[in-house]
């Protein structure tokens, strides 16, 4: 029990410092992507580190009150370009997954079912359980879709950066008088945290996420909660995540690493080029912000995408959704594309 308590502070401490190093440095998604860096690196290093999954539940319900709460009367007006840019997501889907699986087929010599459990993009536990049944080689599957979670996660900031303008979180009013806001803090934490066990209970996936973001969503909308969460609180929700996406690297050897960067990181150039393409012509048909499409279509979890896309200030309902679809979309396409054992 000790032995536990000590990992999961020492992955929480790593995480806070990381994050609070890159905050003081000015670069983008500091709080995230700094303690995602500091507990990949640790485990790396061979750091014993751990989090348990109901921190993890936790930060995704805080960070899904925030979303919520940033919600607009915008989102619902482009609902009706929706379906013409979930068609573009599938070809881009499509694409990715073809292209990238075909990459590390034929250039690097991965047998045919690791490399297209590999390409399938942001649906880990779900291509694990399938990549099961095949002949794959499981923890190559693993470590490279990490891999990609890690880069996307850490790019995908600075990229958008460069190549479009995005208006970062907005900036957060103060909360009036502390205890008059608890009654309604207490009131949003609480709906928002059965919303997101409600969705994770009926397995949406990014449940938790997505069912806070909704419930918030619900209660600023009609006016029964003015208040927001304190910037602490948020910057607690990233640290956790970002905690929580880098201790995917606790046990990975250095030499596993080394043989799966290179491939890896060559699938993920390609299926981001490759989805820039559709997000580019989606912008063009649609007129929505390139920035809100590519990270609507790039090859990453739920999760790991809505939260950076909150914080860019981009619209996080749309981008969520799309996540949703193409990872429901995945679950057929994974078991019809399913190499099967020899």
């Amino acid at each position: 029990m000790m032995k536990r308590l000590a990992a999961t502070a020492l992955t929480l401490l790593l995480a806070a410092l990381g994050g609070g190093l890159f905050a003081l440095a000015g670069l983008p998604a500091a709080w995230l992507m700094g303690a995602m860096t500091a507990v990949a690196g640790g485990g790396l290093a061979g750091m014993k580190l751990r989090l348990p999954s109901p921190l993890g539940t936790a930060a995704f319900v805080l960070l899904g009150i925030s979303m919520g709460a940033g919600v607009t009367p915008d989102t619902l007006h482009q609902m009706a370009s929706w379906p013409l840019s979930m068609a573009l997501l599938a070809g881009s889907v499509m694409a990715c997954l073809y292209a990238c699986s075909a990459w590390l087929e034929r250039v690097h010599r991965w047998d045919p079912a690791t490399a297209r459990y590999a390409a399938v993009p942001g649906a880990l536990g779900a291509v694990l359980v399938l990549a099961a049944e095949s002949r794959a080689d499981l923890p190559r599957v693993a470590l490279a879709q990490s891999l990609r979670l890690f880069v996307l996660v850490a790019a995908m900031p600075w990229l958008l950066d460069l190549v479009s303008s995005t208006p970062g979180l907005p900036p957060r009013p103060a909360l009036s008088d502390p205890a008059d806001a608890l009654p309604e803090l207490a009131l949003l934490i609480g709906a928002s945290a059965l919303a997101g066990l409600l969705f994770q209970k009926l397995r949406v996936p990014g449940g938790v996420l997505l069912g806070a973001m909704l419930g918030s969503a619900l209660l600023h909308g009609s006016g029964l909660v003015d208040h927001r969460l304190p910037n602490w609180l948020l910057n607690a929700g990233f640290v956790v995540t970002g905690a929580l996406i880098g201790s995917r690297f606790a046990g990975v050897t250095l030499a596993s690493l080394r043989a799966a960067l290179r491939p890896s990181l060559e699938s993920v150039a390609l299926a981001l080029v490759l989805s820039s393409i559709f997000a580019w012509a989606g912008g063009w048909l649609l007129g929505l912000p390139f920035g809100q499409l590519w990270l609507a279509y790039a090859p990453g979890g739920v999760e790991a995408m809505t939260i950076v896309a909150f914080v860019l200030g981009l619209d996080t309902a749309f981008v969520g959704t799309h996540h949703v679809v193409r990872f429901a979309g995945l679950g057929f396409l994974a078991r019809w594309w399913q190499p099967r054992r020899g």
